[in-house]
């Protein structure tokens, strides 16, 4: 349809595109500036509902979303006489040159009378409860869009009506009773926003509903790791900087968050790179994949959706790791349900949330953040040194000082130490600072890990030499076989191996500090 037509107190008019004849009876509708334009469309869309409706029937306005949009592109158009006003107007119009045809009248049927729509009703909410009492961060709740366009989004507010406080709310009201999906919103530093699918339709409730519990419960969890094998509370940190938490969520990888200092973690857009890998045609390394969300406090994992509990076949369980993984190594887990129900860690103790409103568990993997890290002992390694020199000890305790009141659980992790420090001798007159790329990975290519010596920062072997270089490597898996890669910074020079096919007993013994 190249013409809209519209009434406007008792009046036609009618919007046609460039080079669309007008009915004879009509005359063109200047406008002198943007502002006359957009007030003149502001007045239309006001006053008749049908002329929206009409207007995006054209093709050259047919795409606008919002009433914004199109306000904004009519305006732009008109301006530039792609479309044209033409009403039913007394209004002289200047002599124009009398066309060598007759231009035949059209006459267009008028439209029949349509009821004005009553008022939508915006009576309902979606709610989604948080454990905890204000467990703020950049985390929030977001809504799909409407039928008319309109998305929702909203942080935990703390619920306080109730003796425990055990509980922060996400009230998502003003809209309209139809189904909604809703996702984990997590900025993103330079990019657009994460957007996590939680549930793909929620039913709204009217405004005035009130639940002990809702059918969406977000359980954000703190993860804290175990630093030895006897995986005791007691002997306990705050992770390592620099390391690695995997979410995985119905047997499939659903988060990955870099560990900053400790206290804050940074999501990395899973799905991006898992699109790169399976795609055809390869953009970037799968494998080195920036964790570019913003810090957050805590890791928000679901506990109930829709009224189901997720465990089971929708389990949650995390893992840890020093190195950041290969895509390799994270399709063995997927692939393996059994594998990754035996290395990750379970969260099914917050089921005590359900019935308890509580993470008190003395035992087991969940636990409560208000005495986390507070009756640690030495380990073994640590018993000659003084209490101020062990970090977790003197400084972790007090770092999450500032989340007890939060009421959040911890989550404790293995995170023990399993690295492997290798020295062997260089060159002796090799330079002293070097950037060689040094990686050790299996035979099999399921794990690898990289690690770039400088001389100045080693241990001398011998007390005398200094041409030997430290190597440190993290996560090595306690089976196969593996293969050692040098890559010199010297660009006409190509990668070598160093050696291939060692066993991991061989290693071990190549390890000085074992």
């Amino acid at each position: 349809m190249l013409f809209a037509q519209y009434y406007i107190d008792g009046k036609p008019h009618e919007v046609i595109q460039k080079g669309f004849p007008k009915r004879n009876a009509f005359n063109y509708r200047y406008f002198y500036n943007e502002k006359e334009c957009r007030d003149y469309i502001q007045m239309v869309l006001a006053k008749s509902w049908y002329a929206k409706e009409s207007l995006l029937k054209l093709p050259l306005l047919r795409h606008c979303d919002s009433q914004e949009a199109l306000e904004d592109t009519f305006v732009k158009l008109v301006m530039e006489k792609k479309l044209e006003v033409t009403l039913d107007s007394p209004t002289e119009m200047p002599a124009m040159v009398r066309p060598r045809y007759k231009q035949p009248e059209i006459v267009l049927p008028k439209p029949p009378p349509v009821p004005e729509p009553e008022g939508e009703c915006l009576d309902y909410k979606i709610v989604v409860e948080v454990a905890g009492v204000g467990p703020g961060d950049s985390q929030r709740i977001n809504l799909s869009k409407d039928s008319e366009g309109r998305d929702a989004m909203q942080g935990p507010q703390p619920y306080n009506t109730e003796a425990s406080k055990h509980r922060s709310l996400v009230t998502l009201k003003g809209i309209p009773n139809e189904p909604r999906g809703i996702f984990i919103y997590i900025p993103m530093k330079g990019e657009p926003a994460l957007r996590l699918r939680l549930v793909e339709a929620a039913s709204p409730v009217e405004d005035t509903t009130e639940k002990a519990i809702w059918e969406n419960i977000i359980v954000p969890l703190k993860p804290l790791g175990y630093i030895t094998e006897a995986m005791r509370r007691d002997q306990s940190a705050l992770l390592p900087d620099g390391g690695w938490v995997y979410v995985f969520w119905q047997g499939k990888l659903w988060r990955e968050l870099k560990v900053i200092n400790g206290m804050f973690f940074r999501d990395v857009r899973v799905e991006y790179f898992r699109n790169q890998r399976h795609g055809r045609l390869i953009k970037v390394n799968g494998d080195l994949r920036p964790a570019l969300g913003m810090q957050l406090h805590s890791i928000w994992v679901p506990f109930k959706l829709n009224g189901e509990i997720q465990q089971g076949a929708n389990a949650v369980h995390l893992l840890y790791s020093q190195v950041q993984w290969s895509w390799d190594k994270i399709s063995e887990l997927e692939n393996n349900t059994a594998k990754l129900q035996t290395e990750g860690t379970s969260i099914d103790q917050i089921i005590s949330y359900e019935s308890g409103k509580h993470f008190d568990h003395q035992t087991g993997s969940i636990g409560p953040i208000v005495n986390a890290l507070t009756h640690q002992v030495k380990t073994e390694e640590e018993q000659n040194l003084n209490e101020q020199d062990i970090p977790r000890l003197s400084k972790h305790p007090k770092l999450l000082d500032r989340q007890r009141a939060t009421k959040i659980p911890v989550v404790y992790l293995k995170a023990i130490d399993k690295r492997i420090i290798l020295h062997f001798e260089m060159d002796s007159h090799a330079p002293k600072s070097r950037n060689d790329l040094f990686t050790l990975k299996t035979t099999d290519n399921s794990w690898q890990h990289a690690s770039k010596p400088t001389v100045e920062t080693c241990e001398y072997v011998d007390g005398t030499s200094t041409s030997w270089l430290e190597l440190v490597f993290h996560d090595v898996p306690e089976s196969g076989a593996f293969n050692l890669i040098q890559d010199p910074q010297e660009k006409s020079k190509k990668p070598f191996y160093i050696f291939r096919n060692m066993s991991y007993e061989t290693l071990r013994t190549l390890n000085y500090q074992s």
